[in-house]
C-alpha cells in the first residue's frame, strides 16, 4: 500500500493475501487524484498486472476522456466511467483539458464483474450522476475511511467493496432517485423543507403545510422519496451546513442555528453520525470541500 504524502491528493493500492471468503469482492485500490499532465494516460490493453479488475472513476472537476473501441467520449463533472481491465479502452487527460480531477475505486472479484457487466449491459460505459448523489458520497466515505482508519487486511476490504457494489445496484436500479411522477403535495413538502430548514420544524408543521395526516404523509413521503420526511430535513440541513463549513468562517453555533439546530452540541452530534466526521475536521479537510453530498443509512 502507498500514500503521497507530500500531496492534498492520495491513492492506495492493496496486495492482500487472497482469502477463500473474500475471492469475491475486493478493493484493489483507491484514491483522489489530480492529474495536469498529459502523460496521464491508460492503455486498458496494456495492464498485464491489473488483470480482471474493474474501474470507476468519478470526475470531481476539469475533464478527461475514454476510448472504448471506436468511441471516444468525454468524462465531465457528475460523470463517471465504468470499465474492466483488461479490455479495449484507454484514458487519458486530453491536450485540450487543464485538469482532471477524480476519485476512483478498483475492485476485484467474481461481484464485482457481473456488477459492472450489468452496467455496462445497461448504461453503457458512461454513467450519470448529478441525480445520484448517494453513490457519490458513498465512494468519498470508503475513500475517508481508507485515508483516516486503513483497509489493512482483506475482511476489510471485502467489506467495503461489497458496500460499494451494493450501492451501484441502487443507482442502477434507480432506488436513490425520487419517482418521476411526484404528487403535487410531496412537491409542496419538499420546497417546504427546502426554504424552512432553519427553522426547528417538526413532523407534525410538515404534515400539516402538505395538507395530509401525519401518518398517511410519512408513508406517502417515502413511497415517493425512498427515505422519511425527518431523514431527507436531516439532509437538507447537513447539506447546508457543509457549504457554511467550507465558505464561511461561522462558528459551530452559528451555523446550528442557522440550520435548524438549538445548540451546537446537537448539531456536532447529527453531523458526525451523518457525515462520519466532526464538523470541525469537516472544515480542516479540504478535500472535503468537493463531495458535499449525504447519504442517509
Amino acid at each position: 500500500m502507498f500514500s503521497l504524502p507530500d500531496d492534498p491528493h492520495h491513492s492506495f493500492v492493496y496486495h492482500h493475501s487472497k482469502e477463500p471468503l473474500t475471492d469475491s469482492a475486493r478493493i484493489a485500490s483507491i484514491g483522489f487524484e489530480k492529474r495536469t499532465s498529459t502523460d496521464y494516460y491508460w492503455d486498458g490493453r496494456m495492464r498485464p498486472n491489473d488483470h480482471n479488475t474493474f474501474i470507476f472513476q468519478y470526475t470531481v472537476k476539469g475533464w478527461g476522456e475514454i476510448q472504448v473501441g471506436d468511441r471516444t467520449m468525454a468524462v465531465r463533472p457528475g460523470q463517471a466511467f465504468i470499465v474492466e481491465v483488461p479490455s479495449d479502452h484507454c484514458y487519458y487527460l486530453p491536450a485540450e483539458s487543464p485538469e482532471w480531477e477524480f476519485l476512483f475505486i478498483t475492485l476485484e472479484g467474481t461481484k464485482a464483474k457481473e456488477c459492472w457487466t450489468q452496467l455496462t449491459n445497461g448504461l453503457g460505459p458512461i454513467v450519470q450522476l448529478e441525480d445520484a448523489a448517494p453513490l457519490v458520497f458513498l465512494l468519498q466515505k470508503i475513500y475517508q475511511f481508507a485515508l483516516k482508519e486503513g483497509i489493512e487486511d482483506t475482511f476489510t476490504s471485502s467489506a467495503r467493496a461489497y458496500e460499494f457494489i451494493m450501492g451501484l445496484h441502487r443507482f442502477a436500479k434507480g432506488l436513490d432517485q425520487p419517482k418521476a411522477s411526484m404528487p403535487d403535495d410531496i412537491r409542496t413538502a419538499l420546497q417546504f423543507m427546502a426554504s424552512h430548514y432553519d427553522q426547528p420544524l417538526s413532523l407534525d408543521e410538515i404534515a400539516y403545510h402538505a395538507g395530509l395526516s401525519k401518518y398517511y404523509f410519512t408513508n406517502k413521503f417515502h413511497k415517493y422519496m425512498n427515505t422519511t420526511p425527518i431523514q431527507h430535513l436531516a439532509k437538507v440541513r447537513m447539506q447546508k451546513a457543509m457549504e457554511l463549513l467550507t465558505t464561511t468562517n461561522k462558528t459551530i453555533q452559528e451555523i446550528a442555528l442557522q440550520t435548524g439546530y438549538d445548540n451546537a452540541n446537537y448539531f456536532s452530534k447529527v453531523f458526525k453520525k451523518m457525515i462520519g466526521m466532526s464538523a470541525d475536521s469537516f472544515r480542516r479537510d479540504k478535500k472535503m470541500t468537493d463531495f458535499q453530498h449525504v447519504i442517509i443509512d
